[in-house]
């Protein structure tokens, strides 16, 4: 079980002719929102600065928090938010941006740890190759997971950062420029 609470976003993607829902999970340190009011708070802010990451063609539809040691959900909210990323041409659905954070943590062989991420509704130009990602999307991938980094995501008493499941904090962060293929979970 996870050291850290968690939260887990929800997203809708057109995908083969029908809809279909993904999802990634992110892990912070600094606490556990103390309430149904400081979840909401946490998870409005989290939805605001993650709908950056893709176009409207996709939708936020809710969200799940977690307490430490815990895999039911303590806090639940659905959403209908479009993505707000300027678009591209869109790729197919199970193509996705890969998202690495870094932290100063090693592994019990003393390799570095690291803390990933997966979105899809990858988009490129349009021009050129088709395995680069939009730079104005990598961009704001990036953009967002800085902000989870510094200054963190607050609930309106506590800020919280990027962390691992085993509470090693995100130090930096870096989209890989070139478009993913990630299944979606079965």
């Amino acid at each position: 079980m996870a050291a850290t609470p968690s939260i887990r976003v929800a997203v809708n993607i057109p995908y083969r002719g029908g809809t279909r829902t993904w999802s990634t999970r992110f892990h912070f340190n600094g606490g556990t929102p103390a309430d149904g009011t400081h979840w909401t708070t946490f998870s409005d802010a989290l939805v605001t600065s993650f709908k950056t990451c893709f176009t409207s063609g996709l939708t936020i539809v809710a969200t799940y928090g977690y307490a430490a040691g815990n895999n039911v959900p303590v806090f639940s909210k659905t959403y209908s938010t479009a993505g707000t990323a300027a678009g591209g041409t869109p790729c197919p659905g199970d193509s996705a941006a890969m998202l690495r954070w870094s932290t100063a943590a090693r592994s019990t062989k003393n390799h570095p740890v690291y803390l990933w991420n997966w979105i899809h509704g990858a988009n490129w130009s349009g021009s050129g190759s088709s395995d680069t990602l939009l730079a104005s999307q990598r961009t704001a991938i990036q953009n967002f997971a800085a902000a989870f980094i510094s200054p963190g995501i607050s609930d309106g008493t506590n800020t919280y950062v990027r962390a691992g499941p085993n509470g090693a904090t995100a130090t930096g962060q870096e989209c890989d420029p070139y478009v993913r293929h990630h299944d979606f979970p079965l």
